[in-house]
C-alpha cells in the first residue's frame, strides 16, 4: 500500500476520540486505509 499522509492523522484522532469518520469519493482507498491502520485491534 502507498504510504498516506492521513495514516498518522487517523491514528492520532482515533486515540483521542471514540468515533472517527473517514469520508471521501468512491474508490479513493478509504476502506483500504482503515484496514491497514486498524488491523489487529479489537
Amino acid at each position: 500500500m502507498i504510504s498516506r499522509d492521513m495514516e498518522s492523522r487517523l491514528k492520532l484522532l482515533a486515540g483521542q476520540f471514540p468515533v472517527v469518520i473517514l469520508t471521501g469519493p468512491r474508490q479513493s482507498g478509504k476502506s483500504t486505509l482503515c484496514k491497514a491502520v486498524f488491523t489487529g485491534l479489537s
